[in-house]
């Protein structure tokens, strides 16, 4: 049976044991790994800043795609990972490398290594004082890519009702349809009236794969259905590339259910 996890976030934390807390400093560099046949190995180094515990680490490499706009994480051997477990001292450092083992495509192919902190054992308080020890867990995914055959760019956007929202606002969601031969990472988004008034602006790391279609969810004032805005997005696209406009159309308000 193949193992299917929709994940929201790269970086996971996961809590164990009920109060106090514990968690280690862990750096990764680069942020990104690029994989080609002629260009097969790569390595990312990963650090460990507590000079005071050791951490077990694992990696994993599972493929990305993205499914109604969500992130989809499937287990894979098109992309091997080295050393699988193992441990960083105080203050240490470890080499982590990877390996493609499939030739390109006419689109881009789309992985992340996932790096995984192993929880230590730890004793619970025995002198009534404390209580269980809550322990942070940290989960890192770096994106990997494999550039397509041919470089083609096409992206669409469309607005959705999401349902959500706050007070005074209304919940969207700001699909990305990339139809293009590679991803778009958006790491900058300003949305506007028709005459030009910002309605919001805001920083973020979200990408569209190749092929596949993405969802940014948005919080705006109440807007009257069909009205105009335009979408100011900057990305990780080379010059003159890297700022995408469009202009989009608010969605009718869902007919109430009898």
């Amino acid at each position: 049976m193949r193992r299917i996890f929709l994940l929201s976030s790269a970086l996971l934390p996961c809590m164990l044991w009920p109060t106090g807390a514990s968690a280690a400093s862990l750096s990764v560099a680069p942020l990104r790994i690029v994989l080609t046949p002629e260009r097969p190995v790569a390595s990312l180094t990963m650090g460990n800043s507590d000079e005071a515990h050791e951490v077990a680490v694992q990696a994993e490499v599972l493929a990305w795609s993205q499914e109604d706009g969500r992130d989809v994480y499937r287990p894979t051997r098109e992309v091997l990972v080295n050393p699988g477990i193992f441990r960083l001292p105080p203050g240490g450092r470890q080499i982590v490398r990877l390996g493609l083992q499939v030739p390109a495509e006419a689109g881009e192919r789309s992985y992340r290594v996932f790096l995984r902190q192993l929880p230590r054992d730890q004793v619970l308080a025995t002198d009534g004082t404390g209580g269980a020890k809550l322990q942070t867990l940290l989960r890192i995914g770096v994106p990997i890519f494999v550039p397509p055959l041919q470089l083609r760019q096409s992206l669409q956007w469309r607005l959705q009702a999401s349902g959500t929202g706050g007070p005074g606002g209304r919940g969207y969601r700001l699909m990305l349809d990339n139809q293009g031969s590679e991803h778009i990472q958006v790491t900058q988004l300003v949305v506007r009236r028709e005459g030009g008034g910002e309605l919001l602006r805001k920083s973020l790391s979200h990408y569209a794969l190749a092929g596949q279609s993405a969802g940014i969810e948005l919080e705006l004032p109440a807007l009257p259905a069909d009205a105009r805005l335009h979408i100011e997005a900057t990305t990780d696209a080379p010059e003159p590339l890297s700022n995408v406009t469009a202009t989009v159309l608010v969605p009718r308000a869902p007919a109430a259910s009898r």
